[in-house]
């Protein structure tokens, strides 16, 4: 009864792990989206934060400002959610686009307010190099709206991209995903529990 068991069970087992394997082929390695440049800003605890300083390790990233009343706070909530769906392998980064007024306590007090855990990192320092970063770095927009130009209701004085970015441990762009989709957000899991693997 047992071999017969076996015998049945064994290519079933086979079976699943052809298909898994099958499966993982037609996925693929996660495209290379360029690479980022280096960078040197201030986290939230007042620490430094440079993309030297996060080699090794994955990490999901976003832009955002503590000001902006509508699309930043769901894009940080939706990071809160992600930080419990990720592997603990998985930094998370968001940084500001209004950073003279997101110093660092504001920064600190942002992260409390969404519990971030530790490996979550609320990033501040000069405009220029964040903008920068954001544009040629990320490939992200980030600018500040002309005064002239704003209009009552709109989101604060700076328009930013509500994509999450996932880099790798060597600080290479591997995707991009939209922050207020659900089927995106469930790909950036699976791929970032694919880099924690070491499955590029």
């Amino acid at each position: 009864m047992a071999r017969r068991a076996l015998l049945i069970l064994v290519p079933i087992a086979l079976a699943a792990g052809l298909t898994a394997l099958a499966h993982r082929a037609r996925q693929g390695a996660l495209p290379d989206l360029g690479s980022l440049p280096p960078f040197s800003l201030t986290d939230q605890q007042g620490q430094p934060l440079t993309r030297d300083g996060l080699a090794g390790r994955p990490f999901v990233a976003d832009f955002i400002f503590t000001r902006c009343p509508t699309l930043c706070p769901a894009m940080t909530s939706r990071m809160a959610q992600l930080q419990r769906r990720l592997p603990q392998g998985i930094a998370l980064v968001s940084y500001s686009v209004d950073p003279e007024h997101d110093t660092v306590p504001v920064l600190a007090e942002y992260a409390r307010a969404y519990a971030a855990e530790p490996r979550w990192r609320f990033v501040t320092g000069p405009r220029t190099a964040l903008h920068a970063l954001a544009t040629d770095g990320f490939h992200l927009a980030a600018m500040e709206i002309p005064a002239r130009e704003r209009r009552p209701g709109d989101d604060g004085p700076f328009l930013h991209s509500t994509k999450f970015v996932l880099v790798d441990g060597r600080g290479t762009i591997r995707g991009y995903y939209d922050s207020d989709d659900g089927a995106d957000l469930t790909r950036l899991v699976a791929d970032a529990e694919r880099l924690s693997r070491g499955a590029e």
